[in-house]
């Protein structure tokens, strides 16, 4: 396939993109940048195919490239800070499934993840999670009531909106046996 231009390439990428083969699908986008390094478009189509194939810190390298030769193009720079916000989401997981789990150093990471990507489920539910295990249990509510606003269909969402408004319910009910007991003494 020597002498095969940018456009060319893409096809090729299309053509297996239709046939479900991402790896040839990546493979024909990164011809098409290694032809024309100089056309973003190519840069972000290779992004969102890795990105698509779980090479999440490959495509973010390609759509930093892209943003950079057009910055002013918002559908780059959107995908831009979706792919940014998914790895400060893997991040805080991370922290979260360590053990013992770390949610102070989670939280930031989840605060800007939200922020780059408002959309971002995973983000969302991860953020809510990590202010239940800091016992912020208003703030764990809010943020998943919001989810469950942004997609009603997500059943985790719904299950960690009982086990917090349990923990909560449980946490207030002793905090009123205890002031109850120091009342009798």
């Amino acid at each position: 396939m020597v002498g095969m231009n940018g456009e060319q390439c893409q096809e090729q990428a299309y053509h297996c993109l239709l046939i479900g083969d991402f790896a040839g699908a990546t493979e024909w986008f990164r011809r098409a940048v290694e032809a024309e390094p100089g056309e973003p478009a190519y840069l972000y189509r290779a992004s969102i195919t890795l990105a698509r194939s779980g090479k999440t810190y490959e495509a973010l390298g390609y759509a930093r490239r892209a943003v950079e030769l057009a910055p002013d193009d918002s559908a780059f720079a959107l995908h831009l800070r979706m792919l940014e916000g998914r790895q400060l989401s893997a991040k805080a997981k991370g922290c979260l499934e360590q053990s013992p789990p770390d949610a102070e150093a989670a939280l930031p990471l989840l605060l800007e993840a939200v922020r780059l990507d408002p959309l971002a489920g995973e983000a969302r539910l991860l953020l809510g999670e990590a202010y239940r295990r800091l016992g912020d249990y208003r703030l764990a509510l809010e943020t998943i009531k919001e989810l469950i606003h942004l997609q009603p269909g997500n059943e985790e969402a719904r299950r960690l909106l009982k086990d917090i408004r349990l923990e909560r319910r449980l946490l207030l009910k002793q905090q009123y046996s205890h002031n109850n007991r120091m009342k009798d003494w």
